[in-house]
């Protein structure tokens, strides 16, 4: 598979991965990035795109052929609502929004039928957003949502399904509607558990003793508390059912835990304990396994 000419739309981490992993396969001739111009500078500067793509600021006719939207969901949607009426005919669009039902919709009613739309979400990436962090090898082992809209076509699904395979990713094709489901449980809400905790900690008494005292595993717990509100606020403001829905059940489940600790009902503590030790035992042997 080759494109003559990539436009990859948000040149941050991801775009700028996604931009280097194609160059790295030999996937398009031609990059072009759109974002603002201190990072498309930067990305043109060291190589990460070879030009600016001037032609929807101008209000012409974009002539990529496949473009890679990689902006926080209100830029997906507000770039699919503005612009599509831009892209060249016969073009594929693809994107790596952390929520799906939206841009889905926006993809539906905006894009035409000449055009080809399927959503996508890799399941990799970092707290940290610059293009100082980005790597060809980003998406390799991860898994990699492919999520077509009512218009997507067969074929098209199969380019994207191939393009993340290309990546070494994991593709894994389903619904708008089960990607946001899923990934406000293994996503958006762990996001939301560490926040909490970095907050209950910060105001748990003497910072400096405890930052002495904490060791690696609470480290791993916070690191995601690390991420930036701007990267986030679009995945809660786009998903907010859903989230509400995890969080309702993880409230649950500590309420459950705080009652056995303070009713010294060890018994039930154990068998929650030994439940939730049983999952994560499970997760990480298929998930070790799968990296190897």
């Amino acid at each position: 598979m080759r494109f003559k000419h990539l436009t990859v739309v948000g040149v941050g981490l991801i775009g700028g991965s996604f931009a280097k992993a194609a160059r790295q396969l030999g996937l398009a001739e031609h990059i072009t990035g759109l974002d603002n111009r201190q990072r498309l500078e930067e990305a043109r500067s060291s190589g990460v795109i070879d030009d600016v793509e001037d032609s929807f600021l101008a209000g012409h006719w974009c002539a990529a052929d496949l473009i890679y939207l990689a902006a926080p969901v209100s830029s997906i949607i507000a770039f699919l609502r503005t612009n599509s009426r831009l892209i060249r005919p016969g073009a594929l669009i693809t994107d790596a929004g952390s929520t799906k039902r939206e841009i889905c919709l926006a993809a539906e009613e905006f894009v035409p039928s000449s055009v080809a739309f399927v959503g996508g979400h890799p399941m990799a990436g970092s707290h940290n957003t610059g293009l100082a962090d980005t790597t060809g090898e980003l998406f390799r082992d991860a898994a990699y949502a492919v999520v077509p809209t009512r218009n997507s076509s067969e074929e098209s699904i199969g380019r994207v399904t191939e393009i993340a395979t290309l990546l070494g990713a994991r593709p894994l094709t389903l619904s708008a509607a089960e990607h946001d489901h899923s990934v406000a449980l293994i996503s958006h809400t762990p996001q939301l558990l560490s926040t909490a905790l970095a907050l209950t900690v910060s105001s748990g008494g003497d910072k400096e003793r405890l930052t002495q005292l904490a060791g690696k595993g609470f480290s791993d717990c916070i690191r995601l508390a690390a991420s930036e509100w701007s990267i986030w606020e679009d995945i809660f403001r786009t998903n907010p059912d859903e989230i509400d829905f995890a969080l309702a059940n993880v409230v649950r489940e500590i309420e459950l835990l705080r009652l056995s600790i303070k009713s010294g009902d060890f018994e039930s503590l154990g068998d929650s304990f030994q439940a939730g030790t049983g999952f994560a035992q499970s997760f990480l042997k298929r998930n070790d396994a799968k990296e190897r």
